[in-house]
């Protein structure tokens, strides 16, 4: 690992920093980190990516990253404590309401359902709503439907004694596919899945495709081609989906279903489409 410190000779302060870095990760023989050079009091993270790689942020800052959920429209909407627990809801920005799951399914297939909502304190924990708001302080959007569900995961923090429901971004309305009617996977779960696999990958698309029955066709850029099979992968991604979504594991249990497909893409095919 060759670092250049020709920059660095005339700041003593930032050169002692790097060194005293390099010594600590040579001591752990591993390459050099962030945490290695910095000690941070907090990490904030925000999209649905966060929880995948909360681990792989341990490892190189030292600390795991705190969510913060927000929207253009809401800005802050909710947001993780010092406890690192569910997300508790900000009320003082935006007037929440919520539609539970079945409701929001029901006015996707039908524009002119109008579906049921609830208050923070009508909430159930366990159960998914698709989040709509009303800005305060002057704000323009008025009962604005963000298309994102979210997932009640406790009524209150009890270690805080924080007495607001507490969240978890679960999906966004339009990302969900739906698997025979057994399952609805999230872009999060999909991702967390190839992410436990340790398959080295650069890009991923997925999509539902109608053969003889319904299948999930995973389409993935290998970082080192050739050295795993398409098959091998669609196994380890297909294990990995049954821990994760127990209604996905259902598909084979009842029905002895596998629906999933691995297509391995050339490599730099993601960077040559954005190119087009």
């Amino acid at each position: 690992q060759k670092i250049d410190i020709k920059p660095l000779l005339g700041k003593p302060k930032a050169l002692a920093r790097l060194l005293k870095g390099l010594m600590k990760s040579k001591l752990a023989r591993r390459p050099l980190m962030p945490k290695d050079l910095w000690k941070l009091k907090g990490l904030i993270s925000t999209g649905s990516d966060g929880s995948v790689f909360r681990e792989k942020v341990k490892e190189m800052w030292g600390r795991y990253p705190l969510d913060v959920y927000g929207s253009t429209e809401g800005i802050i909407i909710a947001t993780q404590t010092w406890d690192y627990q569910g997300m508790t809801f900000i009320p003082h920005l935006n007037f929440l309401e919520f539609i539970p799951e079945k409701e929001s399914l029901k006015s996707r297939d039908d524009p002119f359902y109008q579906p049921e909502t609830l208050l923070l304190d009508e909430l159930k924990p366990g159960e998914k709503y698709e989040l709509v708001i009303t800005n305060f302080y002057g704000g323009p959007l008025i009962r604005y439907k963000l298309g994102d569900m979210v997932k009640i995961t406790a009524l209150r923090n009890e270690k805080l004694d924080i007495d607001i429901p507490q969240m978890a971004f679960y999906a966004r309305v339009d990302d969900m596919i739906d698997i025979a009617g057994f399952t609805r996977l999230t872009e999060k779960v999909i991702w967390q899945a190839i992410e436990n696999t340790g398959v080295a990958y650069k890009e991923w698309t997925v999509r539902k495709e109608l053969k003889e029955s319904p299948i999930l066709h995973l389409y993935l850029e290998l970082r080192e081609n050739g050295h795993v099979t398409e098959e091998q992968i669609a196994k380890s991604v297909h294990r990995e989906l049954k821990k994760l979504d127990a209604p996905y594991a259902d598909l084979e249990a009842f029905l002895g279903l596998r629906p999933l497909e691995v297509t391995i893409l050339p490599e730099n095919a993601f960077q040559g489409y954005m190119e087009r």
